[in-house]
């Protein structure tokens, strides 16, 4: 998988531009609030379609009512462009200027490295679900669409509750069990190899105590209707949904005690890096090729053996895109950034008629 170009325009604070991009690795350094972790989350929705944001307006440069980031890809020899329209509560994809969903996009894209990761660690178990369920949904197109419909059905379940229809729980009861159950079975699968990967990264990262991954499941598809039955009463006084997969946690054990309890910021930054390895890894197994790397800020809380990690991961993927404060080392390409632009910085000059292997447009 390779970017060749990104364009945007109205997003952030990025000045309308459109960047190209070589194989390898591209650095892209300057100072905070130059707009480096704008580009990389511009570059990740127009690989994936996907945002983390509450409201896609946040998305759109102020004063502005619309935004546009588009993606011209290389995939197994074949071109593709992938376009997103952003407006209040809007979001548009096309692929090839065909109007698309977001799961009709090449799910094994991007993976994305950010500081914010040991929020994975140390944040609440819903943060450590979503990473799972939007990985799992990244490798199945059907666990994406069961999750989908075991989220609404969920959701009218619990307006039932809330309503004081106990009647109806018996209607709900049976599709909550029958999608719940194949979610916990497509998480329990996943979950060997998730580990294997994580594992081995955690140690290729230096780390003295091995990580494990485990689920902390409330119910097992042999006993979800029995406990749903059983806690009928507790469920319609709060008025919620108590046991199913939408309540499991993703546990992460260091040594012998939870990491988000006992690990260091240090360890938790490792074991963070360790589940993106292994998402990277896992993707690339799924689709037969390696995503596009985007790792912002490579220093940031790391020591020079964390760094060298992740400089020796960028530099093993067909391409990846690296932000800093500082200049990645050994980058095909430096672009410089600044109030949202980025001006490449040339290293060395071209042989006589040898073209440059990259352009910025504005």
């Amino acid at each position: 998988m390779r970017l060749d170009s990104l364009s945007t325009l109205n997003y952030r604070n990025l000045a309308p531009c459109t960047l190209l991009f070589p194989a390898g690795v591209t650095g892209v350094f300057g100072e905070n609030g130059a707009g480096k972790t704008n580009l990389l989350e511009a570059a990740f929705l127009a690989l994936t379609g996907l945002t983390d944001v509450t409201r896609l307006e946040q998305l759109v440069q102020q004063g502005e009512t619309e935004a546009y980031v588009r993606a011209d890809l290389e995939s197994s020899g074949s071109l593709s462009v992938q376009e997103v329209g952003l407006g209040r509560g809007r979001r548009q994809l096309k692929v090839d200027g065909v109007r698309v969903r977001t799961g009709d996009l090449p799910r094994g894209s991007a993976v994305w490295i950010r500081p914010e990761d040991s929020e994975l660690v140390f944040g609440s178990p819903s943060g450590r679900r979503a990473f799972l369920d939007s990985l799992l949904s990244r490798l199945s197109a059907r666990y994406a669409e069961v999750l989908s419909r075991y989220e609404r059905t969920v959701s009218q379940r619990n307006a039932a509750l809330r309503g004081g229809e106990e009647w109806a729980m018996h209607v709900w009861d049976e599709s909550l069990v029958r999608l719940g159950t194949e979610i916990m079975t497509v998480r329990r699968r996943a979950l060997v190899r998730l580990n294997e990967l994580a594992a081995e990264a955690n140690a290729a990262l230096g780390s003295r105590k091995p990580l494990t991954l485990s689920l902390a499941e409330s119910t097992t598809p042999e006993a979800y209707a029995q406990d749903l039955a059983s806690r009928r009463a507790e469920e319609l006084a709060r008025g919620s949904t108590a046991t199913g997969p939408h309540r499991d946690d993703l546990v992460l054990t260091l040594g012998d005690f939870p990491a988000s309890e006992y690990a260091s910021r240090g360890e938790g930054r490792t074991v963070a890096l360790a589940l993106r390895r292994a998402e990277l890894e896992l993707l690339a197994e799924r689709f037969g090729e390696r995503p596009v790397l985007l790792i912002d800020d490579f220093s940031a809380e790391l020591d020079p053996g964390r760094r060298a990690f992740l400089l020796d991961l960028a530099a093993s993927v067909p391409q990846a895109i690296v932000t800093g404060t500082e200049r990645a080392p050994g980058a095909a390409l430096t672009l410089r950034a600044h109030g949202g632009r980025f001006t490449p910085e040339v290293t060395a000059e071209p042989l006589p008629g040898e073209p440059l292997a990259e352009e910025v447009r504005a």
